[in-house]
């Protein structure tokens, strides 16, 4: 287990409360570290975090923003994937350095001249964030949402009869379990850096098996994939991964500081 979790009022972005919590995982006997990162804005002065945030490119893009809905949640995604980012390198403190691209389906790259070899995935919902770093011989994905009439709707339109029969068999609420599926899938939609621009059938999930204070699930037709869920007040978050790494990370650490920041 890997230690160096942390839980703070931070100083730099005025109104978020953020921690980051890093762990494990190893491929062909070689450990490597991951980054995992939450942050909650309470208020922001959305002039002065973005002048200590955002790279000269990401400060462009963000001044044709005409929505305060759009400028937080782009302020918070990237304040999230660079606290993740920064604490996988351990070389690069200043956020403006760190650049992060859309790719060709909206993917996050992340481009500095000190953090090579690291990718990140993020994920927001109303004011929280989520983004995890990792060295890029892995895939990771990850997503976020709370609960809404809204997500239960469309995931319901979307649901396959494998996927109905098993909301019999998972022991938790059907509101959660439909969270969990939609979560599920979007965080492997970002790991194979489509997002859900395929058909939802593919992201079939086969199997939900609950755990110790979370659950994993697995693949219909990418059974070469494995995601671990989470439940913390209303939210679900989810993170997908390939099945041939050993994971390395304590679920319980990361749900009691989520649950402190909320």
């Amino acid at each position: 287990m890997m230690n160096g979790n942390l839980v703070l009022k931070d100083q730099f972005l005025n109104g978020c409360n953020t921690f980051t919590d890093c762990f494990s995982m190893k491929l062909s006997e070689e450990n490597y570290r991951v980054s995992l990162n939450f942050s909650k804005f309470n208020k922001i002065d959305t002039s002065l975090n973005a002048k200590n945030l955002l790279h000269d490119v990401e400060h462009k893009y963000f001044e044709t923003f005409k929505y305060n809905r759009r400028i937080h949640s782009f302020l918070l995604g990237r304040y999230s994937a660079k606290n993740a980012i920064t604490a996988l390198a351990g070389n690069e403190k200043n956020f403006t350095k760190i650049l992060i691209k859309n790719g060709v389906f909206n993917q996050p790259i992340v481009d500095c001249e000190t953090c090579k070899n690291i990718q990140v995935s993020l994920t927001h919902c109303d004011d929280l964030a989520a983004a995890i770093a990792f060295n890029d011989m892995l895939i990771l994905g990850i997503d976020i949402e709370k609960a809404s009439k809204r997500i239960n709707r469309e995931v319901e339109a979307v649901l396959t009869q494998c996927e109905r029969d098993l909301s019999f068999r998972v022991p938790c609420s059907y509101r959660n379990f439909l969270l969990m599926i939609w979560t599920v899938k979007e965080s492997l939609s970002k790991v194979l850096k489509t997002g859900l621009t395929i058909p939802m059938h593919i992201l079939e999930v086969r199997n939900i098996e609950e755990l110790e204070g979370y659950c994993v699930s697995t693949f219909a037709n990418l059974p070469q994939y494995s995601a671990v869920s989470f439940i913390v007040q209303d939210y679900i978050c989810s993170i997908t991964f390939p099945k041939n790494v050993e994971i390395c990370i304590d679920i319980n650490r990361i749900k009691d500081n989520l649950y402190k920041i909320l």
